[in-house]
């Protein structure tokens, strides 16, 4: 299978996820708003101090990845802002990269 590829505005809200090609990797805004990377069934990674906040999350036009709490206040970002047209890659390798212009600017290293 193939990385999935997530572009702006790509949006999910709890109990949703990103997931991989193979759909080994997930990226996933839990039930109670945790915001975690699974690779087969494990969490890998997860966001700090998203927990018990997060209500969405986004991959921005301005290329920043961003939990948003339910007043719309950012909880967590990737801090890649300014890379418009960036792109959210779930990975088959189990990494979540976010990619600009072909080079990854930030990532998860969760890679099997």
């Amino acid at each position: 299978m193939a990385n999935a590829i997530f572009r702006p505005i790509s949006k999910i809200f709890r109990n949703m996820a990103w997931t991989s090609g193979n759909g080994e990797t997930l990226l996933r805004l839990q039930e109670d708003g945790n915001f975690v990377v699974y690779r087969n069934g494990k969490p890998a990674w997860q966001a700090e101090g998203v927990y018990p906040y997060g209500e969405s999350a986004v991959m921005q036009q301005d290329g920043n990845l961003v939990v948003y709490d339910a007043s719309q206040t950012a909880v967590w970002a990737s801090n890649t802002s300014g890379k418009p047209g960036a792109e959210l890659a779930i990975q088959d390798d189990g990494n979540v990269v976010i990619y600009y212009q072909g080079k990854a600017i930030w990532h998860t290293n969760t890679a099997g």
